[in-house]
């Protein structure tokens, strides 16, 4: 039988929206702990329950089982948005917001853009990255010429479309790590033989229901 706090943190989770993967990133809290949480093997810490609630838009008191409201609605809030284009493709040799590029917008807290940070919402398209990511998912980029080892981002390579994948760096090499389920789809390594760009690194995920 699921107790109070694992049950209201599926609630929570699920009404949210935001993936295991996403939960994690934004409470700092590791998704092995989040899985345990779920799961009943153990419950979270005052401190972690509250960026927990945080992340998901609840009273921490209530996460903790509490028979109080779900989340406080006496002092009604403005959320600050930050308005993000949402691009079909990064194409070679066109400015990454040109007007044929962008094809939607997204909006997110304006907390969750850095200051100073350019921002962007790319659809994903096939299959090479499905562990991680659905068919027609925006990730959220942040632009950026670096991406550290084992991170999601978006690559351009030798003047092509820019293709997303995990980076990592084996030596003066640069390897760029599909995540699927189609064993079609193998590692791409490049040396500084070749014209490599990093475009930016993935920072989150957005997904249509």
């Amino acid at each position: 039988m699921e107790n109070i706090f694992q049950e209201r943190l599926k609630q929570a989770i699920k009404e949210s929206g935001l993936s295991q993967a996403e939960v994690s990133k934004r409470s700092g809290i590791s998704r092995g702990s989040i899985t345990d949480y779920l799961k009943g093997r153990y419950e979270a810490k005052q401190d972690k329950v509250y960026d927990l609630a945080k992340v998901l838009g609840v009273r921490s008191e209530w996460l903790m089982g509490y028979n109080v409201a779900k989340k406080d609605i006496t002092a009604p809030t403005t959320i600050q948005v930050s308005t993000i284009p949402v691009l079909s493709k990064v194409s070679a040799g066109m400015p990454i917001y040109s007007e044929q590029n962008i094809v939607d917008y997204i909006y997110l807290p304006a907390d969750e853009v850095r200051p100073g940070k350019e921002v962007f919402g790319l659809i994903v398209s096939g299959d090479s990255m499905n562990k991680e990511f659905k068919e027609n998912d925006i990730v959220i980029i942040e632009k950026d010429s670096i991406v550290e080892n084992g991170e999601m981002g978006v690559v351009m390579v030798n003047g092509y479309n820019a293709t997303l994948k995990q980076i990592k760096y084996v030596n003066d090499s640069i390897v760029l790590m599909p995540q699927s389920d189609n064993p079609e789809h193998d590692p791409q390594i490049y040396n500084n033989q070749d014209e490599v760009c990093i475009i930016g690194k993935v920072i989150g995920m957005h997904r249509k229901f």
